[in-house]
């Protein structure tokens, strides 16, 4: 810490130990020559501070940008525009975004008396998460480099990267046993969402029936007919109980499970299935499915911020999602866990017909099982109790292809291969 400190502030020191050196000579010997050298080194002091702190006043700074979110693997960009509304010059100015992303954009400029600039800013998005941007910081030097001033101007704006996804192309339709990919209707007299049909008006009907549009066209009473959609859904529960997870990121079964649940969910969405989200984090998350077309964005954005601080284990969340459950749900679980009480509880809820797959991070590629430590509940382990209650489970192990390990569950009585590949 202290090295640190020297080495930069290393210019002022020097120059504090020279000005004490011409004190004490001056008040020592009383040379003229030692006082002209201390008013100096102040003089030169005084210069370089009111330097720097005039080069700071009287600018104008914007920062455009187009996005409120970006993806993993992207770049945030932005165009940072600087007006000079003083008399005076400015140079040596360091302008950056001041940002917790990490390696934010900046340039070093040089104004005159009312010159506009602009240049534009690219940080690469390495990590999702909802980040601090917006504010820009400006620095000044002044010619001596003795002085570093900064003046931030602007307000933070929150700017989320959204997980990074991978292509499903092979994914395997036991992955998502869907019973329906459309939906089923039945009649019902009570108005509801989904309206099938049109007919004429008949007696006893509500006017909150009527179907104005087709009325106009038709020019007599038409009233909707109602039903009762049921339509198949998909649920990823994305597991983030603290002790579920290893390593350290971004290369963790955190990011992984991340990614898969977003590629899932992406994946879902183009096909037309509504899915949903449940996860276990700090706080309890429960997204239903649904058809909107805000909620890809929506469950993005919740696993953009997901962390994988839970307390809540695997087992107790199960049950606690299974009110929001049928028979025209599958459930699609993604989990490193080696606690050995949820797989009973899935087949718990698979008993009640309820379809449920399981795709399991090997957690042991991440970080190998300490000695002496307790055994828990392996790949393997869980492939041969999970396959002997009809749960297919697929596993992935760091640097696996994903796409090639949802593609074929893992074949009970096997061990799950190192590349993430499920053994045929």
């Amino acid at each position: 810490m202290v090295r640190q400190f020297i080495s930069q502030h290393r210019s002022q020191i020097l120059l504090g130990l020279l000005i004490l050196a011409a004190l004490f000579y001056a008040l020592g010997t009383g040379f003229s020559f030692f006082y002209r050298l201390l008013f100096t080194l102040v003089l030169v002091i005084g210069i370089g501070y009111v330097w720097a702190w005039l080069n700071l006043r009287g600018l104008e700074v914007r920062l455009t940008r187009l996005d409120t979110r970006g993806r993993v693997g992207d770049y945030l960009e932005g165009q940072i525009h600087l007006v000079n509304r003083s008399r005076l010059p400015k140079s040596w100015l360091e302008v950056v975004e001041d940002t917790d992303l990490a390696d934010p954009g900046g340039r070093t400029v040089a104004l005159v008396r009312g010159q506009r600039r602009a240049f534009r800013i690219a940080t690469y998005l390495e990590r999702r998460g909802i980040y601090r941007t917006g504010r820009v910081r400006v620095t000044a030097r002044d010619p001596f480099g003795l002085f570093r001033l900064e003046r931030t101007f602007l307000n933070d704006q929150p700017y989320t990267v959204l997980p990074s996804t991978v292509p499903l192309p092979d994914l395997d339709r036991r992955f998502a046993n869907l019973p329906s990919d459309s939906a089923l209707s039945r009649r019902t007299p009570a108005i509801t969402p989904e309206s099938s049909a049109v007919r004429e008006y008949a007696h006893g009907d509500s006017l909150r029936r009527i179907h104005w549009p087709y009325t106009a066209r038709m020019n007599r009473l038409m009233v909707k007919e109602f039903d009762i959609g049921v339509s198949a859904q998909a649920w990823v529960l994305l597991d983030m109980e603290r002790r579920s997870h290893v390593g350290a990121p971004p290369d963790n079964t955190e990011e992984l499970a991340v990614t898969i649940a977003a590629s899932l969910i992406q994946h879902w969405d183009e096909q037309d299935v509504p899915v949903g989200l449940a996860a276990n984090g700090s706080s309890r998350w429960m997204l239903p499915p649904d058809r909107r077309p805000a909620q890809l964005g929506s469950l993005m954005e919740t696993l953009a911020g997901l962390n994988a601080d839970g307390a809540l284990s695997l087992e107790r969340f199960i049950y606690d999602l299974r009110p929001y459950l049928s028979g025209f749900n599958t459930l699609m679980v993604i989990t490193s866990s080696q606690q050995p009480d949820w797989a009973p509880a899935l087949v718990s809820i698979r008993r009640q017909g309820i379809n449920v797959t399981v795709c399991y991070i090997d957690r042991t590629t991440f970080t190998p099982t300490a000695p002496g430590a307790a055994p828990g509940i392996t790949a393997r382990v869980a492939v041969d109790y999970l396959a002997q209650h009809g749960i297919p489970t697929y596993v992935v192990a760091r640097g696996g292809d994903v796409n090639q390990a949802l593609s074929t569950p893992v074949i009970a009585g096997t061990t799950p291969r190192a590349d993430g590949a499920s053994p045929v």
